[in-house]
């Protein structure tokens, strides 16, 4: 843990993720010590209580805890969420996202998200990364004693299809910027299309 003056207007990375490790055991309907059992073959041990409760208060600032890859590895496992969902700053009136680059009010909540997600710029060097991943460790076969070749599926699973899903979330994201709540606009163009149907 870090001491670290609180600031209400802007939040560390580590506060954003303390304050989402209590969203996320509210979701599951876990007490702290039913959230420490499940996740402990995940942390290779069980958190106590006191290191649970202090985990999930440093989001108040004071002692910060610092969250290291593994521990969100074993969070996203333990609690069968995206580490996204971690890092996902609270919405609404989000505070800013505290960085040494920021000021005292911190980076807008979207500088997060950016990296999280991606950009436009930010993604090109990784999706040809993804496009290539596990492309290369072939497919597994079997001969049979007819000669016959049988092919028994990639040696590593295809993850391409998995991308489709961070992309379909951003086309939502952008139709909501634009379009407000997607069900009300739903609606309203089916109300539309009934009545060009009725007037034709």
């Amino acid at each position: 843990m870090v001491r670290q003056k609180p600031n209400p207007k802007a939040w560390t990375p580590n506060q954003i993720v303390a304050s989402n490790i209590s969203r996320a055991r509210l979701l599951r309907g876990w007490t702290q010590d039913q959230a420490s059992e499940a996740l402990a073959p995940y942390f290779g041990t069980r958190v106590s209580a006191a290191s649970w409760s202090a985990m999930e208060r440093s989001v108040d600032g004071g002692r910060i805890r610092e969250f290291t890859a593994d521990d969100l590895f074993a969070l996203a496992r333990g609690f069968a969420l995206p580490i996204g969902f971690f890092l996902t700053p609270p919405s609404g009136e989000a505070p800013g996202v505290a960085a040494p680059d920021a000021g005292r009010d911190g980076l807008d909540p979207m500088a997060l998200l950016d990296v999280v997600l991606g950009t436009e710029e930010s993604l090109a060097e990784w999706r040809v990364v993804l496009l290539t991943w596990g492309a290369l460790a072939g497919h597994r076969a079997r001969l049979h004693p007819d000669g016959r070749v049988e092919i028994l599926g990639r040696v590593v699973p295809d993850v391409h299809q998995r991308l489709e899903h961070p992309a379909a979330l951003r086309a939502q994201m952008l139709l909501r910027e634009q379009f407000g709540d997607l069900d009300a606009a739903r609606d309203v163009l089916e109300r539309v299309v009934a009545s060009l149907d009725a007037l034709d």
